[in-house]
């Protein structure tokens, strides 16, 4: 019988090779990383200033990992970087069109592997997934602190 810590890497490696595959049949296989989560991050926070900082807080990468992505998205296209209209010292990222059309795009693709993954399983049973997942990140967060 396999441990929990077997199980779980299994899961993992399963679900990575699932998702790139997914991500091959919906034409995303360059935005399955931090790409992909930044734009969608931008795609439903378009109704507010975005910042390279939000980028950073949402990912949890440090603030030179964040601005190397951020000049990647923009040389690929998928943003653009203005002054803030708030406040001139912030750098505001905003979408061009190819970036919310990727977006979509990527957007729909997760919507997909969430349904796959999801599928007859309750929300309680979610729920309490969520709950273990929480739990095991704090171990491991608490681990860091120790170190």
């Amino acid at each position: 019988m396999q441990g929990p810590f077997e199980r779980f890497r299994l899961f993992v490696n399963l679900l990575e090779s699932r998702a790139r595959s997914l991500a091959k049949d919906y034409a995303v296989e360059n935005l399955a990383g931090p790409q992909g989560v930044s734009l969608l991050y931008l795609i439903n926070h378009q109704k507010e200033e975005s910042y390279i900082r939000d980028i950073e807080r949402r990912l949890k990468v440090s603030k030179s990992v964040a601005s190397g992505l951020i000049k990647r998205m923009e040389k690929n296209g998928y943003v653009t970087i203005v002054p803030s209209q708030k406040d001139k010292r912030y750098k505001q990222v905003l979408l061009t069109d190819l970036g919310k059309t990727e977006g979509q795009r990527f957007s729909i693709f997760v919507d997909a592997i969430h349904d796959q993954l999801f599928e007859g399983i309750s929300k309680s049973d979610i729920r309490t997934a969520l709950h273990v997942l929480d739990r095991l990140q704090k171990n491991l967060e608490k681990g860091d602190q120790d170190v």
